[in-house]
């Protein structure tokens, strides 16, 4: 690949493009990746241990493996396509005919999703169901929930048992710090300088 120096003038449409090609292929080979571990590494290890061991959250890797499992094979006969038509699609029945119009025209995710309802019949003046559910997993994984810490910083649990306060939570699970305890950037995070150019 060429480097920025030497690569001809891209117009904004053509960066934008490349790098929207450059994220879905990401994804395709996360969801790969992840797909891959589940079967020869996990041993009981779910999404969730895998998303720690790259740098993700559960739920980006849950979607790239569930789109790699699912359309893996055949990603490859839609070249137009990117990765978010075939999350799009992840749970539709007609999933292989949608795909193909949306090839066969250019068509964006909106645009697609828009003729998948025209083609069931639905007011396309109103919200989709599909739109007011959103994308949550469906697979079983295990979540606790942090209890209250007990005397001495032991919380006790259903059965009555005491166990340590460190017990791991939910990574969704707000931060029990207070007051100025916690800061979503380091204690030594700056701005960094503006260029001399872009203050002139």
């Amino acid at each position: 690949m060429p480097s920025p120096a030497t690569r001809p003038a891209e117009s904004e449409a053509d960066l934008i493009s490349r790098a929207q090609t450059a994220v879905s292929q990401c994804n395709w080979e996360v969801g790969e990746c992840a797909a891959v571990w589940t079967k020869r590494f996990a041993r009981g290890r779910t999404d969730a241990d895998f998303a720690e061991l790259v740098g993700l959250s559960p739920d980006q890797v849950y979607q790239r493996r569930r789109v790699w499992e699912t359309f893996g094979d055949v990603y490859g006969s839609y070249p137009g396509l990117k990765w978010s038509h075939f999350y799009a699609a992840l749970n539709w029945d007609d999933a292989a005919e949608c795909l193909q119009w949306a090839q066969d025209i250019g068509a964006t995710v909106a645009e697609m999703r828009a003729w998948r309802r025209a083609q069931r019949g639905e007011d396309l003046s109103t919200a989709s169901e599909e739109e007011a559910l959103g994308w949550l997993p469906t697979d079983a994984s295990e979540v606790r929930v942090p209890s209250p810490a007990g005397p001495g910083g032991k919380s006790t649990g259903s059965e009555g048992e005491s166990r340590s306060a460190s017990v791991p939570v939910a990574a969704g699970v707000a931060r029990e710090a207070s007051g100025d305890e916690y800061a979503p950037f380091r204690p030594d995070a700056v701005t960094p300088p503006r260029e001399a150019a872009a203050a002139a």
